[in-house]
């Protein structure tokens, strides 16, 4: 076994707890980042006033050679392994990734209740710990927020058959983790300080930060060849997805959703379905075959015992460092080309349609309407009104929002205004989120809610559960869909749906072009 040691090179920081004791504080001046990927950073230089509490985030480089796919086979042996992957580089995000397992404590929900919903944010974000201006992400809570924790938010009908009884809010505390910065190409363990009278205080932080690097010690020994490979099948037959809604059906609720539009009740409405197969390898590696056929800013792989969560999802829900918010949604898609000349004529096609453009328009009025309720006057911003981003398998058309939380307003204020995301919901926002409960046969679960990071430090960084699937103790369920307006042609949204299901089906060992 190669040796390692850590030195120190980042001290503690003190704790905030206020405004009515910002008097006693002293200030620190965090340097300026990029924006990234599973993480938001600074994009100017931040001063903030914090007082004497001395719990913090520890953060030390680990110096020997180490890939991605080593960290991922070696966290994913170890027990709830957290991994969330910034792949891509898109729009300035796609910085860092972070590994994480063993859990010091994990809270669930199993039922929409607007008041243990906030309730639990509140025990989320109640701790409030300084981490490093070098690290964005050195311990906290991972985990998911399922689409129908935000029924309960609206009082909105629920699907009830079809449930997979999974809590439908998780969340898993990590006090030592591995973080990869891709810019530096440079790791680090990192580690919580909790305070002594913490009931979380056990190991030292030395202790911890050492067993983050013993992980990566042995992932470093792991062959290459092995943690790249891809798995293979046990049969020469391919599982066969088996979706909840036959074509004519989903084509019957694309023209349903349209009457409504003419009847004046909605603008828009995200339709989507759920597909099943038998799980043909474990969670793992599909997540491993997944990330390598569509790399995306925020893959994940969380696994608790009684599911896992596989995500390659494109889209950033809510981004908060500092009180200033980013959200970036998504409307717009058309395959990648086989060749140079029709990626190049399928991205312009995208650019020129004034459907998706208007697509995108309804759903960041939608967004700037939920950050309004909780950003200063003023604040709420549209830095980018539809941009086309490259993904291995897809164009996209994406907007950025921003904003700065008020004052008075925290974390769980803001969850609570803008969830469920806009871009898998419709317009307006309630009655598209009913008509969904009344079209679509299944609940959605932790598809279309949200995957991601909240930190100790008043931060967050969450996707939007999109390209995502669940795997339960023998099955792996997938969902895709879109957004209907009154220019959707039924076919072309159908058809649609299906290119943002190729590579999830690939993924498990199937294809589509023949099943549907």
């Amino acid at each position: 076994m190669r040796s390692f040691s850590l030195k120190s090179k980042i001290g503690l920081f003190p704790r905030p707890t206020g405004a009515k004791l910002a008097k006693l504080a002293r200030t620190v001046n965090v340097e300026m980042q990029e924006y990234i990927g599973f993480s938001f950073s600074y994009s100017r230089p931040v001063t903030s006033s914090i007082t004497q509490s001395w719990d913090a985030v520890r953060a030390e480089p680990i110096n020997f050679p180490l890939s991605t796919d080593q960290a991922i086979a070696a966290f994913g042996g170890q027990s709830c392994p957290a991994i969330l992957e910034s792949l891509r580089n898109t729009g300035g995000y796609g910085r860092y990734s972070i590994f994480a397992a063993n859990p010091i404590q994990t809270l669930s929900i199993p039922a929409s209740d607007r008041e243990q919903f906030h309730h639990f944010l509140k025990e989320i974000g109640g701790k409030q710990l300084r981490g490093s201006a070098k690290i964005p992400f050195g311990g906290g809570w991972i985990g998911y927020l399922g689409y129908e924790a935000g029924l309960g938010l609206e009082n909105v009908p629920r699907v009830e058959n079809g449930s997979l009884g999974l809590p439908e809010l998780r969340m898993s505390l990590y006090d030592a983790t591995a973080v990869y910065d891709h810019a530096e190409k440079q790791w680090y363990a990192t580690a919580i300080e909790w305070p002594s009278d913490s009931q979380f205080r056990g190991r030292s932080v030395q202790e911890r930060l050492e067993s983050i690097a013993l992980i990566l010690n042995k992932a470093s020994q792991i062959s290459p060849r092995d943690s790249e490979k891809t798995p293979n099948q046990n049969s020469g037959s391919r599982p066969i997805l088996a979706s909840a809604l036959t074509k004519d059906q989903y084509l019957d609720r694309v023209r349903r959703i349209q009457e409504l539009i003419l009847d004046g009740e909605v603008y828009q409405v995200n339709l989507t379905q759920r597909w099943q197969v038998d799980l043909p390898m474990s969670p793992l590696e599909i997540y491993q075959k997944l990330r390598n056929i569509n790399p995306s800013p925020y893959g994940a792989f969380l696994q608790w015992p009684d599911a896992a969560i596989i995500s390659s999802s494109p889209e950033l829900f809510l981004d908060v460092r500092e009180k200033h918010v980013v959200t970036r949604p998504i409307k717009g898609t058309r395959p990648r080309g086989g060749d140079f000349e029709s990626d190049h004529r399928l991205r312009r096609e995208l650019e020129a349609s004034e459907k998706d453009r208007a697509e995108l328009n309804m759903i960041v009025d939608v967004l700037r309407n939920d950050l309004g309720r909780v950003c200063e006057i003023g604040s709420v911003k549209v830095r980018s009104a539809g941009e086309i981003e490259e993904h291995p398998t897809v164009f996209h058309r994406v907007a950025t929002i921003e904003g700065r939380l008020r004052g008075d307003c925290e974390l769980v204020d803001l969850i609570l205004a803008a969830f469920p995301g806009g871009s898998v919901t419709g317009a307006p926002k309630i009655r598209a989120m009913q008509v969904i409960s009344e079209l679509e046969p299944t609940p959605r679960g932790v598809y279309c809610g949200a995957i991601g990071w909240i930190g100790l430090d008043g931060s967050m960084t969450l996707n939007l559960a999109i390209r995502t699937m669940i795997a339960t103790r023998d099955k792996v369920y997938l969902h895709a869909g879109g957004g209907i307006t009154i220019d959707s042609d039924p076919e072309d949204e159908y058809r649609e749906m299906l290119t943002k299901l190729r590579a999830m089906a690939k993924a498990v060992g199937t294809g589509i072009e023949h099943e549907f």
